[in-house]
């Protein structure tokens, strides 16, 4: 597989790069999602049981309510939680999880949103970096 570039827009800057993991459908973080293991725990989520630790997760929203950015903040004080976040649409609850995360703990994560029609072509797998300034490239 040759690598893509693609442009993102940066919603929180950082620098990461792994593997992919592609979500089907949103999550939620409050009640899904198991902030201590970095696993869906969502038994209805096409990817059930996956751990995000370590990822580049690719997800196109989250779902739920007000908790998910407490679950976010925690998973990435833990240590399980992905490296970074693509998503298919903005989402607060999702930013506002990793700008708690990184004002407690010092951690930074980027956020960047691409395109729905772009997300669809990723594949879960593929090494994926993310440039400070929203480059990212995807590939083997």
């Amino acid at each position: 597989m040759t690598r893509r570039r693609l442009e993102a827009e940066v919603l929180i800057a950082g620098v990461a790069s792994g593997l992919a993991l592609v979500l089907d459908e949103p999550l939620s973080f409050w009640g899904g999602f198991d902030p201590l293991a970095g696993a869906i725990i969502d038994v209805h989520h096409p990817q059930y049981r996956a751990s995000v630790g370590g990822s580049v997760l690719f997800i196109p929203a989250s779902r739920g309510s007000a908790g998910t950015p407490g679950g976010i903040a925690e998973t990435l004080r833990n240590g399980s939680g992905p490296r970074a976040f693509v998503l298919g649409e903005r989402d607060v609850n999702i930013g506002i999880g990793v700008l708690v995360a990184n004002r407690l703990y010092g951690l930074e994560v980027p956020v960047v949103q691409i395109p729905a029609e772009q997300m669809r072509a990723i594949r879960s797998g593929a090494r994926v970096s993310i440039e400070r300034g929203g480059g990212l490239s995807v590939g083997a």
